[in-house]
């Protein structure tokens, strides 16, 4: 029985399905005891779960789906007809071309997104650390992560920006050659300057003043980012300082105007200020782009960059799917030499086991002082009888039944004449 890939995601079901039945990384390894203990027939599991899905992969000798999706409802709480039309089952190939595309991004509710890469990751690491990974899906796991690596590697398919977030950073990055120095104001504290705020400190940002009309809301976020805040009435007064500007905050009002920047520039020296309007109506004035020191961008603007970035993934989503299908051909050809490997081992391991046991039987005789010629004869027959007592019973049963096949195999390897 080959591997096997069981789960939902952002295209089967719906955000809150996937809440329901999500697996927490504080509760992973004991799900994955639970799991092995109650289904016996899976001798090896790993559990990825993420926002955007929930994924048991496993091998079994049983390609039965039921038990596992019996024990996600119970292990959940949540009754299997609630969720059982939004899981999808992947059995042997199609299990391992849907690993693949799932590390390198190609089935990610934003095409080629890199946080995948590492969740898959975690997830086989997590398995391995309780025990429950063995060589079939180490093996599927070594091959899905050099093919995810050779995409991103090759196609750069992860390096086009589609978030408003993500865009701000690569516009920015044409502007400074670094973040290390440059001073930032983010006006506002909502869920878009968080994430701007986490790409630039990722990128190595550490000057930063948080301006909101909640003070307490951006005292909030201030630690994380060892910012300073400052009251949004200060702002026109302290803009001078700032190199880079992003602003998110709903007003019904611009809360940067052009004035502001215009005088901003002027105490600059008429050095470079990157702005990002991410507000919806704008939180700065249109006329502020006409300013020549201002490198001014809306989520308009944004926007038009997202759908090109989406456009070029697309495009190179052709290749990478190519490269899925040549990683697959290449974890089946490692996986046959593995499974004839292993047979091999162990039809010598049988052989031996049956030398041995006539070798002993012998060697007693001989101690108990029989003729040595009588106990070689009988060491002779035992050895012959022996290895050829299954291929005997297999050939009378082929013949019974007529398989041709498995009887002109028997002939090719033992050279048979009719």
């Amino acid at each position: 029985m080959p591997i096997l890939i069981l789960g939902l995601n952002h295209q089967s079901t719906t955000l809150d399905m996937r809440g329901r039945l999500t697996i927490s990384p504080d509760q992973l390894q004991s799900a994955l005891r639970d799991l092995q203990q109650q289904l016996p027939d899976l001798s090896e599991a790993a559990i990825l779960s993420t926002c955007n899905r929930v994924e048991i992969h496993g091998f079994s000798y049983s390609a039965d789906a039921e038990p596992i999706l019996n024990w996600l409802a119970k292990s959940k709480g949540v009754p299997l007809s609630e969720f059982r039309e939004s899981t999808y089952y992947h059995v042997g190939n199609t299990a391992a071309t849907h690993a693949m595309r799932v590390a390198s991004g190609l089935d990610s509710q934003i095409l080629g997104e890199p946080q995948i890469q590492g969740q898959f990751k975690m997830a086989y690491r997590n398995a391995r650390e309780c025990g429950a990974l063995g060589t079939e899906l180490s093996l599927l796991e070594d091959f899905t992560l050099q093919t995810a690596k050779r995409i991103r590697t090759e196609t750069q398919i992860g390096a086009e920006p589609v978030s408003v977030a993500y865009a701000t950073i690569t516009m920015a990055k044409q502007i400074f050659a670094d973040f290390q120095h440059a001073q930032i104001l983010l006006i506002g504290a909502g869920s878009n300057i968080r994430l701007i705020a986490e790409y630039l400190k990722d990128e190595g940002a550490t000057h930063f003043t948080i301006a909101n009309r909640t003070r307490a809301n951006a005292e909030k976020l201030a630690p994380s980012l060892d910012a300073s805040v400052i009251e949004i009435d200060e702002v026109q007064h302290q803009l001078s300082k700032f190199d880079m500007v992003v602003s998110s905050t709903g007003s019904a009002e611009p809360v940067v105007t052009a004035i502001m920047l215009e005088q901003a520039t002027k105490l600059r020296r008429h050095r470079a200020m990157f702005v990002a309007d991410l507000g919806v109506p704008r939180d700065v004035e249109a006329s502020a782009g006409d300013i020549n020191e201002i490198y001014l961008f809306t989520v308009d603007d944004l926007s038009k960059i997202i759908t090109q970035s989406l456009a070029k993934r697309q495009e190179l989503t052709v290749v990478a799917e190519r490269m899925v299908a040549e990683g697959v051909t290449c974890y089946l050809q490692k996986r046959r030499v593995q499974l004839e490997s292993s047979l091999l081992t162990n039809y010598r391991t049988q052989v031996d086991a049956i030398r041995q046991s006539v070798l002993n039987s012998a060697t007693k005789k001989l101690e108990a002082g029989e003729p040595p010629a009588d106990v070689l004869a009988k060491l002779a027959h035992d050895l012959t009888n022996q290895l050829a007592h299954k291929p005997t019973i297999s050939i009378r049963q082929a013949s019974a039944t007529g398989n041709e096949a498995f009887l002109n195999l028997l002939k090719d390897i033992y050279e048979l004449e009719n």
